[in-house]
């Protein structure tokens, strides 16, 4: 599903390198290590939002989502449907999705309420489901926990294991208990990574 070769990222300061990797289709891969070992900009890297070099093999769509999502100055609903609106995707169809995702995340009395007047955990649902709703192949979430409270946590391990056998989740969590109630596998980074 997404495959991994001589991957080197570059900042001005620090040199990331990392493992060759294949991650499978269906799984829930988790990426740990300790901070400063580059999760972030391995997910980043995955989703062509950074340059890199070396190969990264892609089969099917990803979409990304950031531990500290951007939301839009509309409706909760407006925020989740824009992917559908940005491809031209027929709303109805999407309907029972919508109620679905937003019952199991208890944010369904929320849909037409301004998104940026939302608590931050909130938000992160929101932005989580709007990373799900159209489809995609590869899902990346960067810290999803992140503002959740423990009822929440929980509300989304539900949900993740619901979609596992439709998609491929790569994950980055500090959470432990997330991560072991989820993982399939793991891919651990070491700190390889070079300062100048």
């Amino acid at each position: 599903m997404i495959e991994i070769k001589g991957l080197v990222v570059r900042y001005k300061t620090v040199e990331f390198k990392f493992d060759d990797y294949k991650f499978k289709k269906n799984m829930i891969s988790i990426i740990s290590g300790r901070n400063g070992t580059g999760k972030t900009t391995l997910l980043k890297s995955l989703s062509s939002l950074i340059e890199y070099e070396g190969n990264i093999k892609v089969n099917g769509e990803i979409t990304y989502n950031s531990q500290e999502p951007i939301l839009f100055n509309r409706s909760t609903y407006e925020n989740i449907v824009y992917p559908l609106r940005i491809r031209n995707l027929d709303l109805n169809l999407y309907k029972e999705k919508i109620d679905k995702y937003t019952r199991v995340l208890s944010i369904d009395h929320l849909l037409n309420e301004n998104a940026l007047k939302l608590s931050s955990g909130e938000k992160m649902k929101v932005s989580i489901i709007r990373s799900i709703i159209f489809n995609p192949d590869i899902v990346l979430l960067d810290e999803p926990t992140t503002h959740l409270d423990l009822e929440s946590i929980v509300e989304l391990t539900t949900l993740i294991k619901e979609l596992k056998n439709e998609l491929t989740f790569i994950i980055v969590s500090h959470n432990s208990s997330f991560v072991e109630e989820l993982k399939d596998e793991e891919y651990r980074l070491g700190g390889n990574h070079v300062y100048s």
